[in-house]
């Protein structure tokens, strides 16, 4: 306040106007300048920096998943009249004991690795057109398939035996014994599969019937060949198509001397009319071991061995196995 009030009196003075004071002897003192405050100056601001734009990034294709849930492979499977199915179930790993269902038959699935698997044989009189295949478990079905069958083109022939071979045709006494013989043997069920790879032909010689062939024996119905027969002299060696166990070596009526051996998983091979036997029940032999030898005996026309596969009891091509590519 001591600056502003001599200033106000001078602002006073010069507005009154005219009036001259009188001189004294002592000099008015000049007044001191008022000082003035300058504002302080604001601070420029600090400009704020612009938000980094983060880079948007390139938009990239993701693979698309594999499905997920259970899948049914059919790899290797031949699905015409006479062939089989190598039914493979994967991506299933909490999966308990699945079974396969077809055409109303039910097939027990085998775990191996990452994988169930089962073989399921189509007879040479499968009719021919479309099936649904269910895979389940537990009561539930985990994954549906659908299944078509293509004919088999099986050739027809009639064939005429001499009356010592048609005899034994009047004794069906004999033959039913055979069947069941037979059909007991094949319906026994080894979980160990002992084969690994493509079947090897078990003998040298000329394909004198392939498996399918409609056949009528003189003059009779006609019915589908169970076997590949393989012609050539008696005593040409026979050798096991697979690895497997001797499920049977003994004279049979209408086989003649036979060998089956059963390769496991349901799977069976035959040998049949040979004239000597090489093996004996219960033994294990590997592909290629001599089983025995080429001849007649049973029903038969000549030298050869009616060489059959089996799959669950039902006879298919053998021949297919030797393309292999059905492991599971």
């Amino acid at each position: 306040m001591r600056l502003i009030v001599p200033l106000l009196v001078a602002i006073l003075l010069a507005a009154c106007g005219g009036g001259q004071a009188a001189p004294t002897d002592t000099p008015s003192p000049t007044p001191s300048p008022t000082p003035t405050l300058s504002p302080s100056p604001s601070p420029a601001p600090t400009p704020s920096p612009s938000p980094t734009q983060a880079p948007t990034p390139a938009p990239t294709l993701e693979p698309t998943p594999p499905p997920s849930g259970p899948v049914i492979d059919l790899t290797g499977s031949h699905t015409e009249q006479g062939g089989f199915l190598a039914v493979r179930l994967r991506d299933a790993p909490a999966v308990v004991d699945p079974t396969v269902v077809l055409a109303g038959v039910t097939y027990t699935m085998l775990p191996a690795a990452d994988v169930w698997y089962t073989y399921i044989g189509l007879p040479a009189w499968f009719t021919i057109g479309g099936y649904p295949m269910d895979v389940t478990a537990g009561g539930q079905v985990l994954v549906s398939g659908w299944l078509e069958v293509s004919g088999g083109g099986f050739a027809f022939e009639s064939i005429t035996l001499p009356p010592a071979s048609s005899d034994l045709l009047t004794d069906t006494a004999r033959i039913e014994e055979e069947r069941q013989r037979v059909a007991g043997i094949l319906a026994g069920f080894t979980p160990e599969r002992y084969w690994s790879g493509a079947w090897i032909t078990p003998a040298a010689g000329v394909v004198s019937d392939q498996f399918g062939t409609q056949r009528s024996i003189n003059g009779g119905e006609y019915f589908a060949h169970t076997g590949l027969d393989i012609a050539n002299a008696e005593g040409t060696p026979i050798y096991a198509a697979a690895s497997g166990v001797v499920a049977l070596s003994e004279e049979l009526f209408l086989y003649g001397n036979a060998v089956i051996l059963d390769h496991g998983a349901g799977v069976f091979s035959g040998y049949n009319h040979m004239t000597s036997l090489a093996v004996s029940a219960g033994s294990f032999v590997n592909q290629g071991d001599l089983i025995g030898h080429m001849g007649e005996t049973g029903l038969v026309t000549g030298p050869h061995v009616h060489w059959e596969a089996i799959v669950h009891g039902v006879r298919v091509d053998p021949a297919l196995w030797t393309q292999g590519g059905v492991e599971p």
